[in-house]
């Protein structure tokens, strides 16, 4: 496989985009870009329920300028918000580039996203509210990535992409 030039890291909240991303750069002496900013995680609540359906058309329309931006970038790792897939701008933007999907379960989300800061607007029931989104993403996670990891360990994951590179 031909280095590339960039890699997008995509996922759902939980799965550790930003460890990896940032071990991922750090192994391959890149630059690492957090264009995350964890809006579902820190609210609670899905995109367009926290700034209303215009407010997350405007939302989007400038995640695809950070990807376009991105996009032809030397030697970057830049992980996105969980949503960036919902769009099909969005998805044709990441089509073209190497997209890492890291994949986790609901229950390893739940755990994980206990650690952080309590949302402003806790969520009643977790599980429901990431199995929802798992049914509607996950096809669409899958569908932009180049490769898909089922995360085990930070070291493994970053190790699986490197053989992956120079596979």
């Amino acid at each position: 496989m031909t280095k590339p030039k960039g890699i997008f890291i995509v996922g759902h909240m939980g799965a550790g985009k930003s460890l990896f991303a940032k071990a991922l750069a750090e192994k391959l002496g890149w630059q690492y870009v957090d264009a995350n900013l964890g809006l579902e995680r820190y609210y609670g609540r899905r995109l367009n329920e926290i700034i209303g359906i215009q407010g997350e058309e405007a939302f989007h329309q400038s995640e695809a300028e950070v990807l376009s931006y991105y996009i032809g970038k030397q030697n970057v790792v830049v992980t996105m918000e969980d949503g960036v897939i919902t769009t099909e701008k969005n998805r044709k933007l990441l089509s073209s580039e190497f997209v890492i999907y890291l994949k986790v379960s609901t229950p390893v989300q739940i755990e994980r996203t206990s650690y952080g800061l309590p949302p402003l607007f806790p969520i009643a029931d977790q599980k429901a509210f990431f199995d929802k989104l798992h049914l509607e993403r996950d096809h669409l996670f899958e569908e932009v990535a180049t490769l898909t990891i089922e995360s085990i360990s930070v070291e493994k994951d970053v190790d699986k992409v490197i053989k992956a590179l120079e596979g």
